[in-house]
């Protein structure tokens, strides 16, 4: 409502006023009066009236910005992701959709994929020492197995080196699996005697895969052990993880070995795995890089490489 006030000798002459200039669909609020004259208190609804005119031209709307995103969401949701990044996508997707012309729902989601994720193949990182970290059961040592072999059938001459002196049947299974490729294996119970033998050593092989002992990354003495062997080198830390983990749980210990310079992400079993909200959360919450991926027990095909292509078809599928 709009008020105004109206002065004049006379109230006749105030309402005078009033119906010139506001018409008669006004209200008396109050009215005053003084030796000067009369002060009246009017108030009134302010409406707009719009008129239409026909030789002016409708124009068109660009309806490629407004994507119709509900298959995105509803699989992003089954999937389980936090919301941050579920967040990410369906942005990321919008402006994918802005991009391509009548593009699929897979189409716009490689594309946001492409752009919220990063992604580096395992064997074509420039760096030549890479350690694999993990909890207990994460299937590290199989991923060193199955990398060796890729490695060997691309022509390089890789190494792998163990740390794992808790687990001796996971040195034996590696030390068996590289004399089968091979390949050199060696051991190392201190990390002094690792960061001698890359120092002097690391030169005469293409890769070297370093094993480390499974953990619980929630006992501060279990991580020291991990962390003083991540000490000795620079070069790839990778998590290898269980892909069908609690996605909470995963991000909390995804944190922790992030924290001990692990900045590549390598899931296990994904053959085996329905959801996969736990990897893409803690990829795109720690910025981590998708670097191959764990799809069968196969040795020499089981390692997969992993692409925002791959990942839109199994987000839909």
């Amino acid at each position: 409502m709009k008020v105004k006030n109206f002065y004049a000798p006379s109230i006749n002459e105030a309402m005078l006023q009033i119906k010139e200039e506001l018409g008669s669909d006004v209200v008396i609020l109050s009215q005053q009066q003084s030796k000067e004259g009369f002060q009246l208190t009017v108030g009134w609804d302010e409406t707009t009236d719009f008129d239409f005119n026909e030789n002016e031209q409708i124009s068109s709307i660009n309806t490629k910005a407004f994507f119709d995103e509900t298959i995105l969401r509803k699989a992003l949701s089954y999937h389980g992701l936090v919301d941050k990044i579920q967040y990410h996508l369906l942005s990321a997707g919008r402006e994918a959709a802005k991009m391509l012309t009548n593009a699929s729902p897979q189409s716009i989601l490689e594309l946001a994929l492409s752009q919220v994720f990063s992604f580096t193949p395992l064997l074509e990182s420039p760096e030549r020492l890479q350690m694999f970290m993990g909890v207990p059961g994460a299937g590290k040592s199989t991923a060193i197995a199955k990398a060796a072999t890729q490695a060997k059938l691309k022509g390089q001459n890789p190494a792998i080196v163990s740390t794992d002196n808790i687990r001796a049947g996971a040195n034996i299974q590696l030390k068996s699996f590289a004399e089968i490729l091979d390949v050199d294996f060696h051991f190392f119970k201190e990390p002094q005697k690792l960061y001698h033998f890359l120092q002097t050593e690391s030169d005469k092989y293409d890769r070297i895969f370093i094993d480390t002992p499974g953990i619980n990354p929630f006992i501060a003495t279990e991580v020291e052990k991990v962390a003083s062997f991540a000490d000795t080198f620079k070069g790839d830390k990778i998590l290898t993880a269980d892909a069908g983990r609690n996605v909470e749980e995963a991000v909390e210990v995804a944190e922790i070995f992030n924290s001990l310079g692990a900045k590549m992400l390598l899931p296990t079993r994904l053959d085996l795995t329905r959801r996969i909200g736990a990897i893409l959360s803690v990829a795109g919450s720690l910025n981590m890089q998708l670097c191959a991926a764990g799809v069968s027990s196969s040795i020499a095909k089981g390692l997969a490489p992993i692409n925002a292509k791959a990942l839109s078809e199994l987000i839909l599928s």
